[in-house]
């Protein structure tokens, strides 16, 4: 018996499709093959069935349900949806679902993308992209989780039609992939690698005219619908197509222009002509090359399944965890009291409050390396445009009291290089201040708030560093002391708040430094009582996020960055607290104690908590996110216990 489930639903056996009764037990059997051969709850199968309103008989109903799938699933075995401790479980041998066998063909393609061997990838690309028969589980609508996990397969079809295409822009097919391309581009207007590729397709084809209309068409759209500019990758491959830049003709050019990392092309055959003497349209045949190994880690990060336990979280860890289901996918031991988390192309960074020093997850060899710095307790790290690391530090012993450490990286440790820190690239810088605390880049500065993150602490002094050169450029002197910083939309976003004793004030602010003006602009977020500023402030999704907690309330306040005006406030207080946030993975993320919230940014609804410490761990003390990716640090004690 097969089961289908990338198109409509279907069962079929011995050729014949298998009734399977009404939309209800449709649905049902639809949930349960999301989750082939693992536990389903009945509470999940009546939230995707009726979401926030199931009727009073939804339990008996679902085992109603249930009962009669039992019945039209005979020829799959008895035993076909085995019934646990308030749930089911429904065995389906992994070549007979298509989803599995979509995986398997896919993770294929990507060992033969590895391998250089980009014909038999384009091969098993189509192969893959051949089992859907149109949208997942078409014609039924889940509620509740099930439509993340319909569109996570619905994206992995996108993401894999991009994979084939590189493939085929990498094979010299340029021409027989630029009506695909066109149609694509139209389905997915946003899609700016869609663009990328069209633009290359176009250039290759000596369209070049065409090529830079494309890429108009892409900004108009981006900048109508999202009021933002395209991608720095898509804006240097306008540059490049304009001058006719000869780096095009090589790979390695290829990832100058477009900001990813170079493939290393498999060694030519005795009988292959040396490289040199390769024509310019030969070479410009190996560009789409560049591209494909990011497409096929793309892809690879939404295949993050594992037939393996799922992995336990641990004090002092770093943890990657599913989006989708809230479950952990790997956990790294880093050192103690693991806080802020930065990421580059090919690391994951923690500074660790516990250890005085900070790890590296190299995300290739997945090995961890720690070292110390030698400058007191770590506070906040952040990486610049260089791939340079700078970590604020409270400074040693033997610095003056007035003054304080921010420790440089060289951009050797940053977005590129696989090794591990070296001594050589610890660059101290001075810090004519006491304490630096969190940390933002951008607008070519470091922005540093003076003073630990706390209410006792904190300074209302906020450093502005010029970056590469580690200058401290001018002071801002704030009202109220500050709890937060990040910068986005050319504009720097400081959280304040003023302790709540007599005679003084007790506001909570946002205080947006725009970048090239003197004047700053004020965002009150609460008036009097107000015992706490923004614990975190996060900017991305067309919005700037501050998460509150204490005097206003544990809210998660969205601000638009164009009015400066906040447009929601949503009450955190029965998800467990406000704390740091990340913008990324399918939505805005809020770190609680021992859970993270997932907001989706356009309805601006909590979609989902997830609980992810238990037991005698200690808190959740830092969170990032990526496109796809979502990871958490935790530690063994309270967060609020650190820095202070």
């Amino acid at each position: 018996m097969e089961f289908r489930i990338l198109g409509p639903l279907e069962v079929v056996e011995d050729g014949s499709s298998v009734p399977l009764g009404t939309l209800k037990e449709r649905l049902v059997l639809g949930v349960l093959l999301l989750h082939a051969n693992e536990f389903v709850s009945r509470e999940r199968l009546i939230d995707d069935l009726w979401g926030e309103a199931p009727p009073p008989t939804a339990r008996k109903a679902v085992n109603v349900y249930v009962s009669q799938l039992r019945k039209a699933l005979g020829g799959a075995g008895a035993d076909a949806i085995e019934t646990a401790s308030g749930g089911y479980r429904l065995r389906v041998e992994r070549d007979h679902l298509d989803a599995e066998r979509l995986q398997r063909i896919l993770a294929d393609a990507r060992e033969s993308v590895a391998k250089g061997e980009l014909e038999t990838a384009a091969d098993r690309f189509r192969e893959a992209l051949a089992l859907w028969r149109g949208p997942t589980l078409a014609g039924l609508q889940l509620e509740s989780l099930g439509r993340d996990e319909v569109a996570r397969l619905d994206e992995l079809r996108v993401a894999a039609l991009m994979d084939r295409i590189d493939c085929d822009l990498a094979l010299g097919r340029h021409e027989q992939v630029l009506g695909e391309l066109n149609v694509l581009v139209r389905e997915h207007p946003l899609r700016e690698r869609l663009r990328a590729q069209q633009m290359l397709a176009l250039y290759r084809a000596d369209r070049q005219a065409d090529a830079l209309e494309a890429y108009a068409e892409a900004r108009r759209t981006l900048v109508d619908d999202l009021g933002i500019e395209p991608s720095e990758g898509l804006q240097r491959l306008q540059q490049a197509i304009l001058r006719h830049d000869t780096s095009l003709e090589t790979p390695e050019g290829t990832a100058a222009v477009n900001g990813l990392v170079a493939c290393t092309p498999a060694p030519p055959t005795p009988e292959a002509p040396p490289r040199g003497r390769l024509r310019p349209r030969r070479r410009l045949l190996l560009l789409a090359g560049v591209v494909l190994l990011a497409g096929a880690a793309a892809a690879a990060a939404i295949l993050s399944t594992s037939a393996a336990a799922t992995p336990r979280i641990v004090s002092n860890s770093l943890v990657e965890v599913n989006p989708h289901t809230g479950k952990p996918i790997l956990v790294a031991r880093v050192g103690s009291l693991p806080g802020p988390i930065a990421i580059t192309r090919t690391a994951v960074w923690t500074a660790n409050y516990g250890s005085d020093d900070v790890s590296r997850y190299d995300l290739r060899t997945h090995e961890v390396d720690t070292r110390g710095l030698g400058f007191g307790q770590p506070n906040d790290i952040v990486f610049d445009r260089e791939g340079n690391a700078w970590i604020t530090n409270i400074g040693a012993n033997d610095q003056p009291a007035q003054s304080s450490v921010v420790i440089r990286l060289g951009a050797g440790t940053g977005g590129t290089s696989p090794g591990a820190v070296a001594p050589s690239h610890v660059d101290p810088i001075s810090f004519p201040l006491p304490f630096a605390g969190l940390e933002a880049f951008g607008g070519g500065h470091l922005w540093v708030i003076v003073g630990f993150h706390g209410p006792v602490a904190g300074d209302n002094r906020v450093a502005v560093v010029d970056v590469p050169d580690g200058d401290v450029s001018r002071v801002l002197h704030l009202d109220e002391s500050a709890t937060s910083v990040a910068y986005g939309y050319d504009t720097a976003w400081i959280g304040t708040y003023a302790v709540n004793s007599p005679g003084l004030r007790s506001d909570s602010r946002i205080e947006a430094f725009r970048t090239g003006q003197a004047k700053h602009h004020d965002i009150v977020l609460a008036k009097h009582g107000a015992d706490w500023g923004p614990v975190s402030i996060a900017v991305g999704d067309n919005a700037v996020w501050a998460a509150t907690c204490c005097g206003l309330g544990n809210k998660l306040l969205k601000i638009n960055p164009i009015t400066l005006r906040v447009v929601r406030r949503l009450d955190l207080s029965p998800e467990g607290g406000s704390g740091e946030i990340a913008i990324g993975a399918g939505g805005v993320w809020v770190a609680n104690d021992h859970s993270v919230v997932k907001i989706d940014p356009g309805t601006d609804r909590v979609l989902r908590t997830f609980r992810l410490v238990r037991g005698k761990v200690g808190q959740l003390c830092g969170i990032a996110a990526t496109r796809r990716q979502l990871w958490v640090t935790s530690g063994d004690v309270a967060c609020d216990t650190i820095g202070s």
